[in-house]
This record gives C-alpha cells, sequence and structure tokens, in this order.
C-alpha cells in the first residue's frame, strides 16, 4: 500500500509539472552540463518555431545568433570551471533566433539544479518582440495624440494672433498718423515735441516682436540637439545665472544637484530655457524677501525629477498655466509655460504643479535618462 501511495504521489507530481510546462507562456528549456537540450515546452515551440522532436539532445546554441552562439559553450564550461556567473540567478535582455532565421529581444532567466552527479540548467525565456511591438504603438498613438492637440492650439493661436495683434496695430498706426501730423504742421519743431510718442511707437513694436516670436516659437514644435547633459552642472549654470537677480530681489536661490552623477540625453539649451521661465516667473511671483528651492528626487527607474519651489502666493484656484493664454502675470502671453511643458513632452518627459506647503508653487519635471523624444 505504501508503494502504492508513493506511486500515486509520484504521478500527481508528474502531472502538474506536466501541465505547469504546457499551458505555461514563457518557454522553459532545459538543458544539461553540456548544453544539450532535454526539455522543451509548448511555448518554447511556439516562441521559436520548432518543434521539441528538432531540437532535443540538440545543443542549444542553435536557437541563439551570432554573438551567443559561439560564445555559449564556453561560457558553459568556463561557469563549471571557476563558479562564475554571467546569467544564472538574474534576468537578463538577450537575443533568441527563431527556425526562420528572424531574431528576436527576450529576457532571459537561468537556474540551475544538481540531481544526483547530474547539472541541469532551466531556462525561462519570454518573448519581448510583441512587448516591443505594443510599446511602439502606444508611442505611435501618443504621438498622434500630441500632434492633434498641436493642432487644435495652433488653431487657436491663428485666432488668438488676430485678436491680440489688433489693439498694438491700431495703436501703433495712430501713433505713427500723430507724430506725421506734427511733423507736418511744425516741420522746424525740435525733435522733443514727438519723443513720447516715438518711444510708446518702440515699445509696442518690442511688445510685438516677443508676442510674435512667443508664437512661432510653440507653433512650429520642438527641434531637439541631443547630448550628453550632466544634471548637475546644467543646475549649477542656471543658478549662476539667477542668482545675482535673486540677490537684488532678496530672494535665496538655494540649488542642490543629484547625489550622485546623474548623465540624461537632452537638449541643454532646450531644458536651460524651461528653467530660466520657471526662476524667472518664481522671482516675479515673490514679492519681496522669499526662497527658490530646486532639488533632484527620487524617481521610477531610467529616469530623473526635478523639483522647484517657491514662496511666492501660489496659484489661483481653478487656473491651468499649461493652457494657452493662462497667465497670472499682468502683460503676459500665457505661452511661456506651455512652450515648457512642449519642451519636456518632446524629451519624452513631463511638468506639473501643485499647491506648496503653506503657500508658493511646486513645479515638478520628469524626464528619461536615455532620451525617447515624441518626433
Amino acid at each position: 500500500m505504501a508503494k502504492e501511495g508513493a506511486l500515486h504521489s509520484i504521478e500527481v507530481q508528474a502531472a502538474r509539472f506536466e501541465a505547469i510546462l504546457t499551458t505555461a507562456r514563457d518557454a522553459i528549456i532545459s538543458i544539461n552540463g553540456d548544453g544539450l537540450i532535454t526539455l522543451f515546452n509548448r511555448a518554447a515551440e511556439s516562441i521559436f518555431e520548432f518543434p521539441a522532436s528538432e531540437v532535443l539532445g540538440k545543443n542549444v546554441s542553435m536557437l541563439m545568433p551570432s554573438p551567443y552562439r559561439e560564445d555559449h559553450d564556453r561560457y558553459l564550461r568556463s561557469y563549471q570551471e571557476t563558479g562564475e556567473a554571467r546569467a544564472i540567478g538574474r534576468i537578463r535582455k538577450v537575443e533568441g533566433q527563431r527556425k526562420s532565421g528572424e531574431t528576436f529581444p527576450m529576457e532571459l532567466s537561468v537556474s540551475e539544479v544538481r540531481v544526483g552527479e547530474e547539472i541541469l540548467y532551466t531556462a525561462v525565456i519570454r518573448d519581448m518582440a510583441e512587448r516591443q511591438r505594443a510599446q511602439a504603438e502606444m508611442d505611435r498613438l501618443r504621438l498622434l495624440s500630441r500632434q492633434r492637440e498641436r493642432l487644435a492650439d495652433i488653431g487657436a493661436l491663428a485666432s488668438k494672433i488676430v485678436h491680440d495683434l489688433a489693439n498694438p496695430l491700431a495703436a501703433l498706426s495712430m501713433v505713427s498718423q500723430g507724430i506725421l501730423r506734427r511733423i507736418e504742421r511744425a516741420p522746424e519743431a525740435a525733435i522733443e515735441t514727438v519723443r513720447g510718442q516715438a518711444e510708446r511707437l518702440v515699445g509696442t513694436a518690442q511688445r510685438l516682436d516677443a508676442l510674435l516670436g512667443e508664437f512661432k516659437d510653440f507653433a512650429r514644435g520642438q527641434r531637439l540637439d541631443f547630448q550628453d547633459v550632466d544634471v548637475a552642472g546644467l543646475l549649477r549654470t542656471v543658478e549662476e545665472f539667477w542668482k545675482p537677480e535673486a540677490i537684488r530681489n532678496g530672494v535665496v536661490l538655494d540649488v542642490q544637484g543629484p547625489a550622485e552623477a546623474v548623465s540624461l540625453r537632452a537638449d541643454a539649451e532646450k531644458l536651460h530655457r524651461v528653467f530660466d521661465n520657471l526662476v524667472k516667473n518664481a522671482l516675479d511671483a515673490i514679492d519681496g524677501p522669499g526662497r527658490i528651492e530646486i532639488r533632484v528626487e527620487p524617481a521610477a527607474a531610467g529616469r530623473v525629477r526635478i523639483r522647484l519651489a517657491d514662496s511666492g502666493p501660489g496659484l489661483p484656484e481653478g487656473v491651468d498655466v499649461f493652457a494657452l493664454f493662462e497667465t497670472t502675470k499682468a502683460g503676459g502671453t500665457g505661452l511661456g509655460l506651455p512652450i515648457c511643458r512642449q519642451i519636456l513632452v518632446a524629451h519624452g518627459g513631463d511638468i506639473s504643479v501643485d499647491k506648496g506647503d503653506s503657500a508658493g508653487a511646486v513645479f515638478q519635471i520628469d524626464l528619461p535618462l536615455h532620451g525617447t523624444p515624441l518626433a
């Protein structure tokens, strides 16, 4: 009876093991100490396009493209002699090769087990090609959505240009005509008689030029010149540029870079523009002595997060500072922060804002370290 019970238990375990192998979505492949395939489950057949009958007893390197194929046996011998593992006990991203010769990205996890004198290595393999295709499709749809948003924004810009240029142009026309009439009435009069009007003319033209410049910046999108950017160096440059202005305004500009060296692929000039806009806005918002803090904070793997907080009055309820033409500044165009967001989104990042713990505004910038631009 005891033998029958033990046999039944073994049969149950075998059936359970077979069910796991059959239903697993990941490929499960075992090899012996010579690198010969001893187990090849149904998912492995689907992923590598080989029936198990064609691979069992063959060297596992047949499932690998160069240079993995040539290096595998040497690596296996080296591990058995030295115990120095490169793949065992960790998850690695490598390439596999299907029967058709197509190579594909995969995640590989290898474990080792000893059965008596025999060593078996078992790999769990996940085909990453479909995930990458899905990610590429998500990126394409996200880009399409951004492009549609930009088209709508550009339409709003065109309408806004017509509206916002009407009054300044009328003022330019009136001032110019006033100057001409004075000259016609008294051509020998001193130039001082029209100085005030001429200054108004120049000031209006300068405001129009700034407005049109921001319109053009937003409408043409962001073309990025990627390079390696040291985050600490970037923030140090921002601090050096704005510290004299902060001191003149009685504001403490406290900038702290990352604890460890952090480098990202980005357009340094465009990122400077983002921080220049944020620091200038903070200085404009603070009335009297105050404080601006810039910090690098923990973020998800492969990303960097930079936090800028000021001690100003904060943002009014219901104001979306990233919406076109929303502004809390007299004479502001409402394009500065939308352009900042456009720059960061073009890098594959983003920006958000919150109310501070007591007062002020807190801007949070998230960027990928390796540059994933939305072209």
